[in-house]
């Protein structure tokens, strides 16, 4: 790639007289942070340096540096220097001050992007994404491939704006956001928590799960399929419940073997409960039923009433547009959604889970390093069979695993250690059919909002850097290899040679597999309605009942309010606000 800065050298001698010769001062390290280098031209990415870290970033630097070692892109100067920012702050602090700062891309998160586009924030990144400019041939993927070719039609619709009758991109995602339950698989080995084959014909609970049964053989679980079949594994998710009363049933087993069946954090509960209800609502609905939440366009085929704790279905289907939105709210989705959480945080079953489930001082990185150590603290602590947690989970656990290698062995390390994320059950049996007999075995909901961005007033003789910069962190390699060091996929379409799939750990490749097959949801859509008010379709907002309350495991567990109850304030108060919502 040294032909880019033979196109631009007349632009950057010339722009070096006004711009001068930059980097010339070196950071004094004590915050850890890289030298600049005075000999070689700086592009500086902010990159936010939460659950998946930046390591990823870090290898994608140190390639693109090696590649443009011998380019030039100021005069005096020879070489690139990708200065990676790595902080741990909001985009609500960072957002304030993009403009000013340096940093010159971003890699963040929960960021609303047609409001930064509206603001003026962002810069067109369109060359990098689609046309003859974008093709990353030169980059080592397939002639034509770009990254606009890597989207879902969903994210097509979403990052690319149309302006005089063209498309344009100003954002891009970044990586998935998936809330779901991780479960030890090692302990599920060990202590036999599969559900049998022929469970069903079994009343009591110690005949229905294998526990000390050596003999006994893992039911299909959810997929309903065993074995490889057409080179799809489908043994994976073998002995997993089907359905939310097996999850219950499980969860009791778990108890009576004297272990805890499942955990959270306290801090932030309520986000996290709810974010997980999101993810049982999008399974339960699938990707077009889903969609119309946030684009408002569609046949709603389920919705219904709950009468004396059944649900009943309409007669005909409603056609939704944005002004009978809130007719969404009476989806069965998400009644089913609220009956399970009710019977997972109810104080009658606390005996199911950690006891800092619901206290305040309990952080995320409690949740993990406990999920972690429990079992093997010296028989401290009971073992934790199952997580709440997103995708990141592992790799932000990082320091934890390397601290128990040092106390205990290599046997504690993330290579060494089986967990896997859990295919989610379904509400009902019906539903479990359905999706055994489709290529699908789930409906994702990726709820991070991550993006990828120049800023808009990047310097003109730098921008062709940071689009070409851009055009190689979403190369097929380099996709991969973000994916490699997170053990989590990337927000696009990409193939995961065996060869890179067996540099996963044991969760990682149970991620990407589960990614493979199943459709994903982005809750966001360019119809006018959403982008007017966004943050009222967030996941907390989703969920609100009255003008005072939001959240429905703190109502459900001190208000005592019930799942029918909830149902039905929820359609009520959706219907009241949506007039007032922005048009």
């Amino acid at each position: 790639m040294k032909s880019l800065s033979k196109k631009v050298i007349g632009i950057l001698l010339s722009a070096v007289l006004v711009f001068g010769i930059t980097g010339c001062s070196f950071d004094n390290g004590d915050d850890g942070m890289e030298a600049i280098d005075p000999t070689r031209t700086q592009l500086f990415v902010f990159s936010y340096d939460g659950g998946y870290g930046s390591d990823w970033l870090v290898a994608a630097k140190k390639r693109y540096e090696q590649l443009h070692a011998e380019d030039v892109y100021e005069e005096g100067k020879k070489g690139i220097q990708i200065y990676i920012n790595p902080k741990k702050e909001g985009f609500s602090t960072v957002s304030d001050n993009i403009l000013l700062n340096r940093d010159e891309i971003y890699f963040h998160e929960y960021a609303y992007y047609k409001t930064l586009k509206s603001q003026g924030m962002l810069a067109d990144i369109t060359e990098a994404v689609t046309g003859d400019k974008a093709d990353l041939g030169a980059y080592g993927d397939p002639a034509g491939t770009t990254i606009e070719s890597k989207l879902t039609e969903q994210q097509k619709a979403y990052y690319g704006i149309e302006e005089n009758g063209e498309t344009h991109y100003y954002g891009l995602p970044h990586y998935s956001g998936y809330m779901g339950i991780v479960y030890n698989r090692d302990l599920f080995d060990r202590k036999g928590y599969y559900f049998r084959e022929g469970y069903e014909n079994y009343d009591e609970l110690e005949d229905r799960f294998i526990l000390q049964s050596k003999g006994a053989t893992k039911s299909k679980g959810p997929d309903g399929k065993t074995g490889v079949i057409d080179g799809v594994d489908y043994s994976l998710d073998d002995g997993l419940p089907v359905t939310y009363d097996d999850f219950f049933e499980l969860i009791h087993c778990i108890y009576s073997g004297g272990d805890t069946p499942i955990s959270w954090l306290g801090a932030d509960y309520n986000s996290y409960l709810q974010n997980f209800m999101c993810s049982l609502v999008a399974d339960y609905e699938g990707l077009d039923q889903m969609s119309l939440n946030f684009n408002f366009h569609g046949e709603a085929t389920d919705l219904g009433t709950v009468q004396g704790g059944q649900f009943v279905k309409d007669e005909e289907a409603t056609e939704i547009t944005p002004e009978n939105g809130y007719e969404l709210a009476r989806q069965r989705g998400k009644y089913e959604a609220l009956k399970f959480i009710n019977r997972l945080v109810t104080k009658s079953n606390d005996q199911y889970h950690n006891n800092l489930a619901f206290n305040g001082a309990y952080s995320h990185m409690d949740a993990q390093d406990d999920f972690l150590y429990a079992g093997n603290d010296g028989g401290r602590t009971n073992n934790r069979a199952m997580l709440i947690d997103g995708v990141w989970w592992e790799n932000e656990a990082s320091d934890t695993f390397d601290n128990m290698v040092a106390q205990y062995g290599e046997t504690m390390s993330k290579d060494n250690r089986n967990f896997c994320y859990m295919p989610l059950p379904k509400a009902t049996e019906e539903k479990a059919a359905e999706a055994a007999a489709s290529d699908k075995a789930m409906t994702l909901y990726d709820h991070i909002f991550s993006i990828c961005f120049v800023k808009a007033n990047i310097a003109e003789w730098k921008k062709p850097i940071a689009l070409d910069f851009i055009k190689f962190v979403h190369t097929d390699e380099s996709l991969v290899e973000f994916t490699v060091h997170t053990n989590t996929p990337k927000a696009f379409n990409y193939e995961i040679g065996e060869a890179d799939l067996a540099k996963l750990t044991t969760f990682g490749r149970s991620v990407i597999e589960l990614k493979n097959r199943s459709n994903i949801v982005y809750p966001y859509s360019s119809e006018p309605l959403y982008v007017l008010n966004q943050s009222t379709f967030g996941f907390a907002e989703q969920w609100r009942y009255s003008s005072t309350k939001q959240f429905v495991p703190i109502a459900m567990r001190d208000d005592g309010i019930t799942a029918e109850a909830y149902f039905s304030q929820l359609y009520t108060y959706t219907q009241t606000k949506w007039n007032g919502l922005n048009k």
